[in-house]
């Protein structure tokens, strides 16, 4: 197994690159370091220590910078979130380019507890109660994730970091309490420590309890929630049908809370189902979806959007911002050396059997294709079911097609491409569009 090891040059990725060989015995590895140039000459110099301990151990480095305050600005999340969505998205292309087979990452106990608390506050239910999984693959990037030290607790690093003078850096901004994770650790915990010393273990049982607790609940949803449907109609809830339900709260916040609706809109919802009073012609409004109450029926349909948003007409190669999304458009040689692999994420197609222009737009009803590797036609609302899509996930749905009124789809980006494109043995160039599917 070859590893990809995520260090920053800390106590806690320092400790697991050290016992690398404990934690994955008969695995090679590498390192990886990201300089986020959040801190002047101490992210410089943070990446001169990784790579001079590298050269001592005879490991491997790869260091990359990223002007990660650009990058939040242009995307309109936090930096933190910024830095997670540069240093994830970048480990999966190393993962693909040189071979790795996951990414381990030195997230520990201390910060699975610091997790359930931001979850809690942030309202996200049983999903977030579970803590951080120990192996996953990241929604985003698609790459494996190893977190190998969930049970190591940040005493016990360093503890064992002193014993055998293993160096590492210390982040300046770990002191300070401008991100949300800071004020936990440094504010809230020490407050749990002088009520239950054990407070890290506590938390840590408690996420076990809650994980198995969750699974109930997605059987429960998994067998309840789809009889609450109007039959035939997978945006309509039956009213009647809801209210003989036991839980049907919970069902209902499952079904809805994938469109965006939060807490204090789910409760207005709630409260006219439980009152005596006329039901029919509210409406409740999230950012893309609403719901629409009939006499027996709730509708979950989506806000009207600016036409400006309805087809992107692509001429030349580039990156170009659509529905949310980051669409990248390659024209490549075709060589011997360049992997026509089409994991999700990624379409390649033949040049000249595409050719520019083309256009991006939502999909239609009528829309239809010849999915490659499948024979026949075949209608995208089929191959919707086929991939299990929720409906916001349809509704943020992007077909490649020849023009804005042509019903034969060329690809659904980035999940299938149609047969006309292959890249065969008389192919010389090839388009390759990449997608940065983190809003679906």
């Amino acid at each position: 197994m070859k590893i990809l090891l995520a260090v920053s040059g800390g106590i806690d990725s320092m400790y697991m690159a050290k016992r690398a060989p404990e934690l994955f015995p008969g695995a090679s590895f590498a390192i990886a370091h990201c300089n986020f140039s959040l801190r002047g000459e101490e992210s410089d110099d943070d990446q001169a220590f990784v790579e001079q301990w590298c050269r001592s151990e005879g490991l491997e480095c790869y260091a990359k910078r990223f002007d990660t305050i650009a990058y939040a600005k242009q995307k309109g999340i936090s930096t933190e979130m910024a830095a997670r969505d540069l240093r994830y998205n970048w480990f999966a292309q190393l993962a693909k380019d040189e071979g790795f087979d996951a990414v381990a990452v030195a997230h520990n106990a201390n910060d699975n507890a610091e997790t359930l608390i931001l979850n809690l506050l942030r309202g996200t239910g049983t999903k977030g109660m579970r803590g951080m999984s120990e192996r996953y693959i990241s929604y985003n990037s698609g790459v494996k994730v190893l977190r190998p030290l969930l049970s190591t607790t940040r005493a016990e690093i360093q503890a064992w970091v002193a014993a055998n003078a293993v160096p590492y850096r210390e982040d300046s901004t770990n002191a300070g309490n401008e991100f949300k994770r800071n004020k936990i650790r440094n504010l809230i915990f020490p407050i749990f420590e002088e009520i239950n010393p054990s407070y890290i273990s506590a938390l840590s049982g408690d996420m076990r309890h809650f994980a198995q607790v969750d699974d109930i609940a997605d059987d429960y949803f998994e067998n309840m929630g789809m009889g609450v449907f109007v039959p035939g109609q997978e945006d309509a809830i039956s009213i009647s049908a809801l209210l003989r339900t036991d839980h049907w709260e919970y069902i209902l916040f499952r079904i809805l809370d994938p469109y965006g609706f939060d807490e204090d809109i789910l409760e207005n919802i709630i409260t006219l189902l439980g009152s005596n009073g006329t039901i029919s012609g509210k409406t409740f409004e999230a950012p893309a979806w609403k719901v629409v109450t009939g006499s027996d029926r709730l509708m979950i349909l989506p806000r009207e959007q600016s036409s400006d948003d309805a087809t992107l007409t692509i001429t030349e190669p580039g990156e170009y911002l659509f529905k949310g999304q980051i669409i990248k458009v390659e024209e490549l040689q075709r060589d011997s050396d360049l992997s026509l692999k089409q994991p999700s994420g990624i379409l390649i197609a033949d040049a000249a059997k595409l050719g520019f222009p083309f256009v991006l737009r939502g999909w239609n009803a009528g829309d239809w294709m010849h999915p490659l590797g499948l024979h026949g036609k075949k209608k995208l609302s089929d191959l919707f079911v086929d991939l299990k899509w929720s409906l916001p996930q349809k509704d943020k749905a992007i077909v490649m097609s020849k023009s804005a009124e042509d019903d034969h789809a060329l690809a659904l980006l980035c999940e299938r491409i149609d047969d006309t494109l292959k890249v065969d043995g008389n192919t010389k160039k090839i388009i390759r569009i990449t997608a940065d599917t983190q809003s679906i």
